[in-house]
């Protein structure tokens, strides 16, 4: 074991608490961006306390060349530059209510180092507790990884769109969305998200190589959240995980697919051009 590997193993168990007002506000922007009406005194949307919390909230200067926040601070010093959301394992206690006082204690639950095909990669798994005026709401346990640098490329490795793909038989519902730059941008200032791999189309093909701008995790996720809720109208959501398998880009057909496996639990999964699975989910619902 290395200096470096002592160093990030020193920051499990580390936490941070943070306070910020419910917005109804944002709240009802999620939902134009879902293309649903809501009302700014409805509770939020279950995934809504990401819309909060922002951790790119910092002065500029704190910033790191790929828009977030540079490391070494709360999270452990990753010597890994590209950073992906790769899931997250919610349990939701109560509904979170504009206006009331959000309280999210985060910790580092563990840091994780492998190889895989791609090269070296490190696993970051933090623990969210959100309070909403003193009662716990939201379980989020959610999994960063950082990849190293993409091979120095000679030109840029802008592609088209992945061609549309027939939707996948089998599932009890499916229907499909195309997340444009537009979305991406939206989603973006939404969350306060300032990580250029969803903007930046030379950053993102030229230094990250990627073929084009990256849609969020997080965004597909919301969105395969939203389309199980319009299909189950009145279901209330209690645990919602996923996993993401590959990354989706800016314009490219996602079809979101869901089936009731056993009792009130159903499979979900986002599936990209030529059928592979991006995110693969679970919801356990009641009603």
């Amino acid at each position: 074991m290395g200096k470096d590997d002592v160093n990030l193993r020193d920051s499990v168990g580390r936490t941070s608490t943070i306070e910020e007002v419910a917005s109804g506000e944002r709240a009802s922007r999620l939902a134009s961006l879902l293309g649903r009406e809501a009302d700014e005194t409805d509770p939020l949307f279950p995934v809504g306390h990401w819309l909060h919390f922002s951790e790119d909230d910092v002065p500029m200067s704190e910033l790191g060349t790929d828009g977030h926040v540079r490391l070494g601070g709360f999270m452990p010093p990753v010597g890994l530059p590209r950073r992906m959301w790769a899931g997250s394992e919610l349990t939701f206690h109560a509904p979170i209510l504009p206006g009331q006082l959000l309280s999210r204690t985060t910790t580092i639950e563990s840091v994780t180092e492998k190889s895989g095909s791609t090269g070296s990669l490190c696993f970051v798994v933090l623990r969210h507790e959100i309070s909403a005026d003193g009662v716990l709401a939201t379980s989020d346990r959610h999994t960063i990884v950082y990849r190293e640098a993409a091979s120095a490329p000679v030109a840029s490795a802008a592609k088209p769109p992945r061609a549309d793909s027939a939707a996948p038989t089998g599932w009890d519902w499916a229907e499909s969305v195309r997340p444009d730059e537009v979305m991406l941008f939206r989603y973006s200032a939404l969350t306060f998200n300032s990580h250029r791999i969803h903007y930046d189309y030379p950053y993102v093909t030229e230094v990250e190589g990627y073929p084009g701008l990256v849609t969020h995790g997080p965004l597909t996720a919301t969105l395969l959240l939203d389309a199980f809720i319009a299909k189950h109208p009145g279901a209330r959501v209690t645990e919602y995980s996923f996993t993401a398998k590959s990354p989706l880009f800016a314009n490219e057909q996602i079809h979101l697919v869901g089936r009731q496996t056993a009792g009130g639990v159903h499979e979900l999964q986002a599936i990209a051009p030529g059928g592979t699975t991006a995110i693969a989910a679970t919801v356990m619902a009641e009603g």
